[in-house]
């Protein structure tokens, strides 16, 4: 079974070119799935005050067709059947009878305080499960060599970016991504594969990858210490 829950477009979420950006889109999804987990428990709150967090390891994402200010939408989401150490759960958002975005998503449950990953089933869940979403997209991709990866910028983790966990939200690596790409002032996004291997905490400096490979994207962000924070492979539609 699918949770519905129904919006209109506020228009403070489009970007230069009056469309819903994919950072907007994730946004929508994901305040979906909270709703979900507030409505059959337990809530990202409650988890969260008894130290726990759900934390996004990957997700792919898919934009059929551009969103507008005022459009009104209805966001579905849903956990699909988890094992081991990952949670997994899928999204999709309509207008009218127009499938415009989906995406899936591998979640794991965070243990803050022994810092450490439970296991599924370690703290019972009731979210509602459905069957598993097909996407022509990876679950998991390699930024390959021939994407000759450079350094575009440098970028400090803010006060604007972080959630309650202290570290960058996940729904604004799209967008900061996507800055970093040639052109894309005048395109939309039509699909982006994240993996985020480790936090960016507030005060951070990351450094900006980028490269471009057969069509595709390329971007890795760096954490001082010279490990990984997120890669992604981000492909782009000219609109202008």
């Amino acid at each position: 079974m699918k949770w519905t829950e129904e919006y209109r477009i506020n228009v403070h979420d489009t970007d230069l070119n009056g469309i819903v950006s994919a950072s907007g889109i994730l946004r929508y999804m994901q305040d979906t799935s909270n709703l979900h987990m507030a409505g059959e428990g337990p809530s990202y709150e409650s988890l969260f005050a008894d130290g726990n967090s759900f934390i996004l390891s990957r997700i792919s994402l898919s934009i059929y067709a551009p969103l507008h200010a005022h459009d009104v939408i209805r966001s579905q989401t849903w956990a699909v059947a988890s094992r081991g150490v990952t949670y997994n759960r899928c999204f999709r958002i309509t207008r009218g009878e127009d499938i415009v975005a989906e995406a899936t998503s591998v979640w794991a449950l965070l243990d803050m305080h022994a810092h450490r990953i439970r296991r599924v089933g370690e703290i019972p869940v009731n979210y509602s499960e459905d069957e598993p979403l097909e996407l022509d997209l990876p679950a998991r991709f390699r930024v390959p060599a021939e994407a000759k990866l450079s350094l575009m910028g440098e970028r400090t983790v803010l006060y604007a970016d972080v959630d309650q966990n202290g570290h960058m939200n996940n729904t604004h690596y799209p967008d900061i991504f996507c800055s970093y790409l040639p052109g894309i002032e005048h395109s939309r996004v039509l699909s982006c594969v994240f993996s985020f291997v480790k936090e960016a905490p507030l005060g951070a400096t990351v450094k900006m990858y980028c490269g471009e490979y057969d069509g595709a994207y390329y971007v890795r962000s760096v954490l001082p210490d010279g490990s990984v924070n997120a890669e992604a492979e981000i492909l782009l539609e000219r609109i202008r």
